[in-house]
């Protein structure tokens, strides 16, 4: 029987990363990586929000942010993406008002888009991450003043 190789969507589903972030602490795993012909994907577990020796953070916040001024965090682990590519003009700012569940900026994976979406409504007060910053699963990336 010949063996099918696996491809790295199977892997990149928001639900997936969020198990296998999971069974990581779980275990005491400080990372894992997966390489199939077609993409790779490497997560890190942060123990006590330490990155373990060896590894360095993904992405380092300007400053740490309180649970309640999270508008937007990154529903998978990728390359942050202010707005789609076909629609550059189109990229949140600060100061802009937004509604709950709107999408506020994707995250790539390879050549696939997550769309980032808005926890709750409010006024984006800063974006937290850079444009093309590899942020990983949860990270914050929108705040807003509570």
């Amino acid at each position: 029987m010949k063996r099918q190789p696996v491809s790295i969507s199977r892997y990149s589903e928001p639900g997936t990363i969020a198990d296998l972030a999971t069974h990581l602490e779980r275990n005491n795993v400080s990372a894992i990586e997966i390489k199939t012909p077609d993409g790779s994907l490497k997560i890190v577990a942060m123990a006590g929000g330490q990155a373990p020796a060896g590894e360095r953070p993904i992405e380092t916040n300007k400053a740490p942010v309180k649970a309640g001024d999270i508008l937007a965090r990154a529903p998978m682990a990728g390359i942050f993406t202010a707005a789609h590519p076909q629609r550059p003009d189109r990229a949140v700012q600060a100061g802009q008002s937004v509604v709950k569940s709107e999408i506020v900026a994707f995250i790539a994976v390879g050549p696939v888009l997550v769309p980032v979406i808005a926890e709750k409504a409010g006024t984006v007060s800063e974006i937290v991450t850079e444009a093309g910053a590899l942020v990983g699963y949860g990270s914050p990336l929108l705040k807003t003043e509570t």
